[in-house]
């Protein structure tokens, strides 16, 4: 059962997976500079799954033992994981980042259609449904309209990570309808990313050539931080929120990808901005607000604006 409000430190862990998140883009970047797609996911997810697995040992946790529970594993693990990460790296070759962040803020939408139609405890409401758009509406703000202009000039790069956006949010409500959630969030991202990187590795080898590639240590450098940091720590924090506070809040970190992206290029490019910049920041959290507004304080402040309308005209 979902908490009705999510308390001070799941914001938080909504905020850090936010930040984790938003550094992720521009690791591909740079790991992409001498490692291609295919055998980008296959060993972050490789890496990931080694460290999950290595800790689920050393914490003396148990992993599932029926099959059934593993086939949900093999499923998110291709849909909420090799899917989108092979797409998003594919993607980014083709198209700008700043498209890339916007294609990408559709998860919180999407996430919160099909927990609407598939769950019974995340249902769409006025303020979820007005919070996320104004929070997606922040994210062109903040990234700049003109990112937009680039819409046609690579459509399938554009397909790819908006499609990668789906599977996303698709993947998390589905781990939420099958229960998956209500487990160990350790022992779910360990048998999820162990999955996911036992497919994904032959994979690499048959689609791509691995072993005649010869990445700089920026690279392999970036790929173990995407790994440890962006993958295994990162799936800790999403499964106990899907867990404790549903998939609809989870996705909206979504938002606050791109925000971080502006604060690394801040803090490590010596990157300046405009007013525009700090106003869509506000415009983003204030969707994030929105969307936590119980439907019958939302009705309520609706009736008194009618009312106050009415007395104006009888005045």
């Amino acid at each position: 059962m979902l908490s009705d409000k999510p308390q001070a430190h799941q914001y938080i862990l909504l905020v850090l997976l936010g930040a984790i998140w938003g550094s992720s883009f521009f690791l591909i970047k740079i790991t992409l500079e001498s490692i291609t797609p295919v055998t980008l996911t296959a060993f972050r997810l490789f890496f990931a799954s080694i460290v999950l697995s290595g800790l689920v040992l050393i914490l003396g946790k148990r992993f599932p033992r029926d099959l059934q529970t593993w086939g949900y594993y093999a499923l998110i693990g291709i849909t909420g994981n090799i899917l989108p990460f092979v797409l998003i790296s594919w993607g980014e070759l083709h198209i700008d980042s700043g498209l890339a962040a916007i294609l990408m803020a559709i998860i919180p939408l999407t996430a919160l259609l099909i927990a609407h139609l598939w769950t019974e405890d995340e249902r769409m409401s006025l303020p979820k449904f007005i919070g996320t758009v104004i929070g997606f509406g922040g994210v062109i703000l903040l990234v700049g309209p003109e990112a937009l202009n680039g819409l046609g000039d690579s459509v399938l790069g554009q397909l790819a990570v908006a499609f990668a956006s789906f599977c996303y949010g698709a993947s998390s409500v589905y781990a939420r309808k099958v229960g998956l959630v209500k487990q160990d969030p350790i022992v779910n991202g360990s048998g999820i990313l162990l999955c996911a990187s036992l497919m994904a590795l032959p994979m690499a080898f048959i689609v791509e050539d691995p072993m005649s590639l010869e990445p700089s240590f920026l690279s392999i450098g970036s790929l173990l931080i995407l790994s440890i940091v962006s993958t295994a720590i990162a799936y800790i924090i999403l499964y106990y929120l899907l867990g404790a506070v549903g998939a609809t809040f989870t996705a909206l970190n979504n938002y606050l990808v791109p925000v971080f992206g502006m604060i690394w290029g801040f803090l490590f490019l010596s990157e300046s901005y405009e007013l525009e910049a700090f106003i869509a920041l506000a415009v983003i959290l204030l969707g994030i607000i929105i969307t936590q507004i119980k439907g019958k304080v939302f009705r309520r402040l609706g009736d008194k604006f009618v009312m106050n309308a009415k007395g104006g005209e009888e005045a």
